[in-house]
């Protein structure tokens, strides 16, 4: 009896391993979306190696192809815009309403302005390949005022206040003092 259970286990052992093997060539092929250009799916491979692209949702936003995705440490929202040759262009992350995702420089700056009692509506974060150009914009309310957006430079300086005009930001947008 106990020489068949034996046996049982180290059949259900190997049968476990079996099944739990995957093709790891699999890990070499960078687009899941056979609709995406290699170059693109190469390019989002190499600037996001950690990300699970069987879950990152493609999209073409006007000249761009955009990957849209959940980061693993924080779960928040990106967006990776890419040219069709492959070229990154620009990320967004969208942490919310949460001023303790964004750095301590830029919750402080957003405090201490005159929006600072204004409710936040949302806060991204726009990434681009000239860190110069690196922004947060948080969209704030309130109740009788219209919509207002404030950009802030990394180190915490007011780029510019403006009514919000539910316009997209893209890599083309020109985000200069007003």
């Amino acid at each position: 009896m106990k020489l068949k259970l034996f046996y049982l286990l180290i059949a259900i052992f190997g049968l476990t391993n079996i099944t739990a093997c995957s093709d790891d060539d699999d890990n070499n092929k960078p687009a899941v979306n056979p609709n995406i250009p290699e170059a693109v799916a190469q390019a989002f491979k190499d600037k996001y190696p950690d990300v699970d692209q069987s879950k990152v949702q493609w999209e073409t936003k006007g000249i761009y192809t955009v990957a849209e995705f959940k980061t693993l440490a924080n779960q928040n929202d990106v967006e990776a815009w890419f040219t069709k040759a492959g070229e990154w262009k620009m990320t967004e992350n969208d942490y919310g309403k949460d001023l303790f995702m964004i750095p301590t420089v830029i919750n402080e700056a957003f405090v201490k302005s005159e929006y600072g009692t204004w409710q936040i509506d949302d806060i991204s974060y726009y990434e681009y390949p000239t860190e110069s150009s690196n922004f947060y914009l948080i969209e704030v309310e309130k109740t009788g005022q219209p919509d207002t957006q404030l950009y802030f430079k990394t180190d915490g300086t007011t780029i510019k206040t403006t009514t919000d005009t539910n316009v997209d930001i893209t890599p083309d947008t020109q985000v200069q003092p007003a």
